[in-house]
């Protein structure tokens, strides 16, 4: 996938922002994944707290609010971007963990929000225990994608799809990876960070 790094830094006394990008490569490689109506964005970073799930929710309504379609998808067990939709924990039935089994597809997943043009696939703290359970599994690394080609073979109705990662470099974010077009680091600009980023750099690498 591509990577696309934003990193912000916030001058309180002149309230001024900045943001910085990287990219890995020129284009997106439409066809190793979906078709080319729908680009996959996968929001991921292994560090906590620097705005993975408010960026897919900004990010989401915003593409939802200029008619893109969007569907976000939850695949942190947190589940604080189903929260952050407005999705209550008891109408969360079909779920990220269950289109990562197998037991349902993505399709059946979907979740309509209050923004229209914006839906989401919902989590659970259920998705906690899906590394485990994917363990000698046959492309456990390409759930996801999979799941997502066989939806859009039948015809997308979503431009964009925004899967929001949880805060490790484990099964779940490179299945993330594997599924995407493109990779967006929500990013601080501290040494600590910079760090971080030059781990999951080798990350998507690999993937």
């Amino acid at each position: 996938p591509r990577l696309a790094a934003a990193g912000e830094w916030r001058d309180q006394g002149h309230r001024c922002a900045h943001v910085t990008a990287l990219a890995r490569a020129p284009t997106f490689r439409h066809s190793r994944n979906v078709p080319m109506s729908t680009t996959v964005f996968t929001i991921a970073n292994q560090k906590g707290g620097v705005g993975k799930t408010t960026t897919a929710i900004n990010l989401g309504t915003a593409l939802a609010a200029v008619g893109q379609p969007t569907l976000v998808i939850d695949l942190d067990p947190q589940g604080n971007a189903s929260t952050g939709l407005g999705v209550p924990r008891q109408d969360r039935k079909i779920t990220s963990y269950d289109v990562l089994m197998g037991s349902a597809e993505i399709g059946a997943a979907v979740h309509p929000t209050k923004i229209p043009g914006l839906s989401i696939v919902p989590s659970t703290v259920d998705l906690s225990g899906a590394e485990l359970e994917l363990v000698g599994q046959p492309r456990r690394n390409f759930r996801l994608k999979d799941t997502i080609v066989r939806y859009n073979e039948h015809g997308s109705e979503f431009s964009y799809v925004l899967i929001d990662c949880p805060p490790s470099l484990s099964l779940l974010t490179v299945n993330a990876m594997t599924a995407a077009d493109a990779v967006v680091v929500p990013l601080q600009c501290e040494f600590f960070a910079l760090e971080g980023l030059s781990q999951l750099l080798k990350t998507i690498d690999l993937v």
